[in-house]
């Protein structure tokens, strides 16, 4: 083996300017205790254990700061030595490249994939579609409710609203009210001088200024922002020293100067207190103001300005509440395949179960709901359709209910209002459409009475449809259910104006990344972290995550896009841009945790798999490989390690059963006690270094094992240092293959073994 010593670089050290010599001097230190650690000295590089010659698809990643990686110093030589792909940690993630008002800047990531390809390492890209790191504000602006429009006929009730504090001064806060004297630099608040001896403003200007904003007085108005057309009314009390002219300008922030002119009329500074007042309109150039500045030095001689009782006032008009329809079911025209607001209750198949949709049945040969009756039913009811909303209906509640309806003969219907699907509340509800061989359209808007609201527990509207006592199939199509709002404050987006505003979003992020990624990036996670791991459906399928509304930080901190985008649809497009904008050869991965689950019998994973089908059934969309990140720990209790080896042998070999690559893609791996807690770095034993040194070992050999070569595509050690006490992940834990001073670990060993498998 190649023999390479490994000394700490001092601080303050620089490397040299070429690469060449700066992998020459990169060496990392010594640990105390050598003798522990002196057959560290006889290994390789990582990379130099790969056996491309056996396993010729494998690639031995790292992933790192970007930012570090670029300044080709310590992290590059690391990562050029040791390592053959390269991931950015944080700064290919979208909360990195694009802003609160959704600039794109892809710059940094330009330059990082750039510096790797010179290096000849090439980079594997993370993340596309995420829920965290994202730019929330920017995102949900796109989502946010519509203005209210004004109803020109509903009564207002209309008011001017001061804007400024303190405009008297005979308080403290002078926030609103900011001078520039001509010599200090600041106003004055001078006791006595304002009108009828109170308090006032005082300005001093200075003689022969070079400009006539030399010397400024400002009204600030810090929490309103003033826009073109905005109706204001201006007012305040005046003098000075000696007969003096002004000029006032609209401005933004304090000294932002927007436009040379705002208020009209304002006379020359009399010697004596006069008051000014204004009503008018702010002017096209000031829009997006907050500051009417004062400019003091039109005079050219020194003197000294006075202002008392300023007032700025906008004037608010209020407008009446405006109702507006809310639709309360998804997928209302059943194009799709989203059946979560239709159920129905069968003779031959019980119920409620999930509605049956199928193509060709409804209007005009679209698709359609289908429910089967039967001869002789024992009750109207033995056959239901219902459809059902996620919000408890009140009684008061206005409703909006239409559909188009058939059968394969004629027959009466009655409605019910229930709570769920078969939870009976009372027998009148919506009316009783009769059903005919031809569609007909019922439209109908009913106000929820006490007795139907059941308490407030009214989610469903039941169809009894074994009234007419003979086989009857019977359709549905065009389903809406919808409830009257009143909001002062904006009307909510409907579910596909959202996904209308969201889609051209994650469209031009995509591109931007893969434009950003000059073409040399060619795998890229496209899709983190979606499966919930609880919640399993029918099929005891997991759930995917989504937002807590219980939990209001989920919100501020974390942007889901399969909340707007749908479950299936979200993914679908994803790939589909990724495709679209990235090399025609680029590799699409779903990246999770915990799919080494052993303590459920690795349901993630195979929850992960089914998702997968789910989002391939469309015939368009291909997803290429699995990735799982595998951020473990070695357990000190033997019944717990010996589940964990054996849920990653089941890993492995569920991933290479579907036939798709399989990526270890965030490797790192801590050690816990008998008890299952993490054991700290400095606490950690020789013993269980080594021990956590022959679980790499195990598991990159279990990898090798296990799956074919042609499924390889690589390992991705995650934490090449351990993490320190501060730090935001597994903080004060031994998970890298190097300590803090970078020397090699017996991971490093254990690691390299299992790379000789």
């Amino acid at each position: 083996m190649k023999r390479i010593h490994l000394f700490l670089l001092a601080a303050g050290c620089l490397f040299c300017s070429c690469a060449d010599d700066l992998l020459k001097s990169y060496e990392v230190g010594k640990p105390d205790n050598l003798a522990e650690y002196a057959y560290l000295t006889d290994y390789a590089p990582l990379k130099e254990y790969v056996d491309h010659a056996k396993y010729p698809n494998f690639k031995l990643g790292v992933a790192v700061s970007a930012n570090d990686y670029v300044k080709k110093q310590l992290t590059y030589a690391l990562v050029n030595s040791n390592f053959e792909e390269v991931v950015a940690g944080n700064e290919m993630k979208m909360a990195s490249c694009v802003s609160d008002d959704g600039t794109m800047v892809f710059g940094p990531v330009t330059d990082f994939v750039e510096t790797a390809e010179a290096a000849g390492i090439p980079v594997y890209g993370h993340t596309l579609a995420w829920h965290s790191q994202q730019p929330v504000k920017w995102l949900n602006s796109l989502i946010a409710p519509k203005p209210v429009p004004v109803d020109p006929n509903a009564p207002k009730e209309s008011t001017w609203v001061e804007q400024v504090t303190n405009g008297d001064c005979e308080g403290t806060d002078f926030t609103c009210l900011v001078g520039k004297d001509g010599d200090t630099g600041a106003s004055n608040v001078v006791e006595g001088q304002g009108v009828d001896g109170s308090r006032c403003i005082k300005v001093h200007s200075i003689d022969n200024p070079s400009q006539n904003w030399d010397t400024q007085f400002f009204v600030y108005t810090p929490n309103h922002t003033w826009n073109a057309g905005d109706k204001y009314r201006f007012k305040m009390q005046y003098r000075a020293d000696k007969v003096a002219a002004t000029e006032t300008q609209c401005q933004n922030g304090i000294g932002q100067y927007m436009h040379w002119t705002m208020l009209p009329n304002l006379s020359e500074f009399p010697t004596e207190w006069k008051e000014y007042s204004v009503e008018g309109t702010i002017p096209a150039e000031g829009n997006g103001m907050h500051t009417i500045a004062f400019n003091l030095n039109v005079l050219k001689e020194a003197t000294d300005y006075y202002f008392d009782n300023i007032s700025w006032e906008a004037w608010v008009e209020v407008a009446g509440p405006v109702k507006y329809w809310e639709s309360l079911v998804n997928n209302g025209d059943l194009e799709g395949d989203d059946v979560s607001n239709y159920f129905t209750t069968e003779p031959s198949t019980g119920g409620p179960h999930p509605s049956t949709i199928q193509d060709g049945v409804g209007v005009d040969g679209s698709r359609g709901i289908v429910v089967q009756s039967a001869d002789n039913p024992t009750q109207d009811w033995d056959t239901q359709f219902f459809i059902r909303v996620p919000e408890k209906l009140t009684e008061g509640t206005k409703i909006h209910v239409a559909f188009d309806y058939r059968a394969s003969g004629d027959g009466a219907c009655d409605t019910q209002s229930q709570k769920e699907p078969g939870q009976y509340i009372h027998w009148e509800c919506i009316g009783s459409p009769n059903f005919t061989t031809a569609w007909q359209h019922w439209d109908t808007e009913v106000v929820v009475n006490g007795t139907m609201a059941g308490g407030g527990e009214f989610q469903s509207i039941a169809f009894n449809l074994a009234k007419n006592k003979v086989t009857t199939t019977f359709y549905f199509d065009n389903i809406v259910f919808e409830v009257e709002k009143e909001n002062v404050g904006g009307i909510p987006q409907t579910p596909e104006e959202m996904k209308e505003n969201l889609v051209p979003a994650m469209e031009a992020w995509i591109q931007g990344m893969m434009e950003g990624c000059k073409g040399k990036v060619h795998a890229f996670d496209v899709v983190n972290e979606a499966i919930s791991g609880g919640n399993p459906d029918r099929e005891g399928v997991y759930a995917l995550q989504h937002a807590n509304p219980e939990d209001p930080d989920d919100a501020k901190n974390n942007f889901f896009w399969q909340d707007y985008l749908g479950d299936l649809d979200y993914v679908r497009l994803a790939v589909k841009f990724a495709r679209l904008y990235g090399p025609s050869d680029v590799k699409l991965f779903i990246n999770d945790y915990n799919l080494e689950s052993w303590w459920d019998n690795n349901g993630k994973l195979k929850s992960l798999i089914k998702w997968i089908e789910r989002w391939e059934a469309d015939g368009e969309t291909k997803i290429d490989g699995i990735g799982t990140q595998m951020h473990i720990s070695y357990y000190l209790n033997p019944n717990s390690q010996a589940a964990i080896e054996k849920s990653i042998e089941e890993m492995f070999k569920l991933m290479v059963a579907t036939g798709k690559l399989v990526r270890v893609s965030e490797l790192d791996m801590g050690i816990n006690d008998e008890n299952g807690n993490a054991i700290n770095t400095a606490d950690v034993t020789e013993e269980q270094h080594h021990k956590m040194a022959e679980f790499y070992k195990w598991i990159i050999g279990k990898y090798l094992e296990i799956v074919p070569v042609d499924q390889q595509w690589g390992i991705c050690q995650w934490c090449v240092t351990d993490s320190p006490a501060n730090s935001g992940w597994r903080a004060n834990q031994p998970v890298g293959l190097w300590d803090l001073n970078y020397n090699r670990k017996h991971t490093y060993a254990g690691f390299a073994d299992g790379l000789q498998k």
